[in-house]
């Protein structure tokens, strides 16, 4: 598949119904939980500034070459605002982890609906490839690519649509930020980027986010025991 170059907004306007995708799943599932609109609304909108000073602070420090304020906006750092986001709302309003589990179970699906704009304008692009559904970028590399990006949709909206299935077992929240990482980390080794490195920084904040898991989930274990 060749992809041209295009002229028009497409990456933004993918960004931004991510989104609003993610918040209509998080809105529609704590009206189910009965809170009102106000709690909601404060919590959305700390969901939209966490997402963005975290998801340009990732940029700054996985990258180091832009300033705060020139920094493009990161998803994987957005993402990681909003899990924040959810757990502070939580100290201020107590909601027995449904803001934060409802929050995290959107994640994957944020995630897989923003790379469909990775895989539009080429960014984030794969290895290189020759076989079935490689794709080229007219203006970009000029060469075939494995076609991770939407390999990561595709992955990550399995991943949600798994979790959302079990969103009522218990540790949902654990389970889906451990394989959203664990994927993460997987998926990483066919982009662009990871050629030539070892162990790139996106997989380095993978195995990170895995371990700060694992050790609140092993605290809340003992929490319950006692």
């Amino acid at each position: 598949m060749i992809i041209p170059k295009l002229h028009f907004p497409i990456y933004g306007i993918i960004i931004v119904l991510s989104i609003i995708i993610g918040i209509l799943y998080i809105y529609g599932n704590l009206k189910k939980e009965k809170y009102n609109n106000k709690q909601i609304l404060l919590y959305f909108f700390m969901y939209l500034v966490f997402a963005f000073i975290f998801g340009k602070i990732y940029t700054v420090l996985a990258y180091g070459k832009d300033t705060f304020f020139e920094a493009s906006l990161s998803a994987y750092g957005g993402l990681i605002g909003v899990v924040i986001a959810s757990v502070i709302y939580e100290k201020i309003l107590p909601a027995n982890g449904r803001v934060i589990k409802y929050t995290i179970l959107s994640l994957p699906l944020v995630y897989g609906l923003t790379k469909i704009a990775c895989f539009v304008v080429g960014c984030c692009g794969g290895i290189p490839y020759t076989g079935i559904f490689k794709v080229k970028y007219i203006n970009g590399l000029n060469i075939w690519q494995f076609p991770i990006q939407i390999t990561e949709t595709i992955v990550f909206l399995i991943i949600f649509i798994i979790c959302h299935l079990l969103r009522n077992k218990k540790n949902i929240s654990y389970i889906t930020l451990i394989l959203a990482s664990i994927f993460k980390f997987l998926l990483d080794f066919l982009r662009y980027d990871h050629l030539n490195i070892i162990i790139t920084k996106n997989q380095i904040f993978s195995i990170i986010l895995i371990l700060v898991v694992v050790i609140i989930y092993i605290k809340d274990r003992k929490k319950e025991n006692y």
